[in-house]
């Protein structure tokens, strides 16, 4: 079965199971709106009069109260520093979107979460927020509601779930806590509007460790006069709330933009310093690019996020405003939705037709490959020591003088990786037609016995949009559906050429030529269960020519494995097909002065006859150490 059509059978089953059966939040379905749950029947808004954003409440939350639980160790079960349960009490948020006089307009919220500090070094110690995805908190009614608020003795702790990853950030350094935040996609105290909640209550959450940090009211169980270091802030999230982090940091006209250089003075933490994804959903927020460096991983077998969408968050980077910031993406093969959260059962759908996904990762396994990435990503964001940051980037995929891995700490993975603005030079993204006349450089894109087709991001089929069926929108499910380019040819020569201008000929302050790719597993110019391969020649303004081969096992031209079956719209692959990085190192192409090139291009002289997706070619380099 199709990754597509396994979408619309989850959109099925959410409709007919309890929520509280249901793990996670429903993913997007490619051509309809998420399954949105039934709203509390009781004091909405008149369906004529939508609410218009607002910038700001008129009204200010309530202050953290006084504990009303005494913090407790969760059990220690290892050499780590041990974690706290901590519970603030309860604050009030204000509803803007509620009329002044509706029970709706002030809804509580508990203050609790997890805690871990570092329990040896000199602080004063990075603080790392983490946020869990939309899980039920408060017990589900029979109309499908969990019911807001209720008693904390029956409210799921979601947070809870991300204990462990507090305690080995901890044994690394950071300051690091899992806030509760059931309460921001709850309908059982009226519908959740954007980020409204979530802005309120992380607020609050960090405002409260901020006093801590600076000796006032502590109620976390854990001494922390002088050991956060609140101007060191990195936020990490698990499914939706991985979009939540993204849109609090970003430049969002609604949000409260927490990695904007100003955050400090205002706010007295931040500004935030880098994003960690965690099969992260894109439902309510979207985005327009990380302003900080950003990570993100995509599970390669996820029953939840189906399409693996996250991948946007990286792509809309990459495709975003320059100069942009450092980013990483990991397609993690095996790996599912619900392993990284402790608490979370099994995801509600698994295709074991899938060779990744039979069986799957373990879900310790899945959790430890999350600590170390977590672990380096973060040493690139704070280590003062530049050797340090590089071999952290390495581990990561980020080296763009090695090629891509084929996996990350011992599991399988693929990875693309986008260097910071000043370090790289797009030549081809595309994000338009017209790149295939005029490249990113400014020079001209002349093709040779290749036929192609420019694909639009997003999903699509040939109904929606007639032209794009080899775009194969509906048949291969890429991550994200980015901007792309399908590049097919049936005999060995064919070419895709891009001409540089005079001014952008100089490439002797590069390291790296770096594209990404992936296979066409449908096309029967393909060999099955082979691995592509091309040749990226340079030619300088002398006419001397270099050219270097892709490597015989390139993860990114692997033939993905998976099955096929006839759908609705025609022969159909069964897994994900992302695309994922290739590098050639400029020292391999001896004998051209790479100070004057002025043509770059693909040729496809390895193979008989291919397709592939294509994007993303350009030059890099290493960033300066500072």
């Amino acid at each position: 079965m199709s990754v597509v059509h396994r979408l619309y059978l989850l959109v099925l089953l959410a409709a007919l199971m309890p929520a509280g059966c249901q793990a996670g939040n429903a993913p997007t379905t490619p051509t309809q709106a998420p399954v949105t749950p039934p709203v509390a029947p009781a004091e909405t808004l008149p369906a004529t009069a939508a609410p218009e954003p607002t910038e700001a409440p008129t009204e200010e939350p309530t202050a953290a109260p006084e504990p009303t639980a005494e913090p407790t160790a969760a059990p220690e079960s290892s050499d780590l520093p041990p974690a706290f349960f901590y519970d603030l009490g309860e604050a009030t948020i204000i509803q803007e979107r509620f009329p002044e006089d509706s029970r709706f307009r002030e809804m509580p919220v508990r203050l609790n979460g997890v805690i871990a500090v570092p329990d040896e070094g000199e602080g004063p110690f990075p603080v790392v927020l983490i946020i869990h995805g939309t899980h039920p908190g408060c017990p589900v009614d029979d109309s499908g509601i969990d019911r807001w608020p209720c008693d904390p003795e029956v409210e799921q702790r979601n947070y809870a779930g991300f204990e462990y990853l507090t305690r080995e950030l901890a044994d690394r350094g950071y300051v690091a806590l899992a806030m509760n935040n059931n309460a921001q996609d709850t309908f059982g105290f009226g519908e959740p509007a954007g980020g409204e909640r979530l802005e309120q209550v992380v607020e609050l959450q960090l405002a409260a460790l901020t006093e801590a940090a600076a000796g006032g009211e502590n109620g976390y169980g854990v001494e922390l006069a002088g050991v956060p270091d609140m101007s060191r802030l990195t936020l990490m999230g698990h499914s939706r709330g991985g979009e939540a982090v993204n849109w609090l940091a970003g430049d969002f006209a609604d949000g409260p933009n927490l990695a904007a250089p100003e955050t400090f003075a205002e706010r007295g933490y931040g500004p935030v310093n880098g994003l960690l994804l965690i099969a992260p959903g894109m439902v309510v927020f979207g985005s327009e690019g990380a302003p900080v460096p950003i990570a993100v991983i995509v599970s390669g077998c996820d029953g939840d996020i189906l399409d693996g969408h996250g991948q946007l968050f990286y792509d809309r980077t990459r495709t975003g405003e320059m100069p942009n910031p450092p980013a990483v993406s990991v397609f993690l093969r095996g790996a599912n939705h619900n392993g990284f959260n402790t608490i979370l059962g099994a995801d509600m759908i698994n295709d074991p037709a899938i060779p990744d996904c039979n069986p799957g990762l373990d879900a310790a396994a899945q959790r430890q490959f999350l600590v170390d990435f977590a672990a380096d990503f973060l040493t690139t964001l704070d280590s003062p020591d530049p050797a340090a940051r590089s071999a952290a980037a390495a581990r990561l995929g980020m080296d763009v003088t090695s090629p891509a891995p084929a996996e990350l700490y011992g599991l399988p993975a693929v990875v693309s990786s986008l260097a910071a603005g000043e370090d790289r030079l797009p030549i081809f993204v595309p994000t338009s037609e017209a790149e295939l006349t005029t490249n990113r450089a400014g020079g001209a894109v002349i093709v040779e016995g290749v036929a192609t087709h420019f694909c639009e991001e997003g999903y699509t089929t040939p109904q929606m949009t007639p032209g794009s069926e080899p775009c194969l929108r509906p048949n291969v499910t890429i991550p994200g559906f980015p901007y792309m380019l399908t590049a097919a040819w049936e005999a060995p020569g064919a070419a895709l050429r891009f001409e540089l201008p005079e001014d952008a000929r100089d490439l002797s302050g590069y390291t790296t030529v770096s594209l990404r790719a992936a296979v066409d597993p449908l096309s029967p110019l393909n060999a099955p269960d082979a691995t592509q391969a091309f040749t990226v020649r340079l030619t300088d303004g002398s006419g001397n020519v270099a050219a270097v081969a892709t490597r015989a096992d390139e993860p990114a031209l692997a033939f993905p494995a998976g099955p096929t079956s006839d759908q609705f719209f025609g022969l159909t692959f069964g897994g994900l097909v992302p695309l994922s990085t290739i590098r050639l190192p400029l020292d391999g192409f001896a004998g051209v002065d790479l100070a004057d090139v002025t043509e770059i291009a693909i040729v496809f002289d390895q193979t008989p006859s291919g397709n592939l997706f294509l994007g993303d070619l350009e030059l890099v380099r290493p960033p300066v150490a500072e």
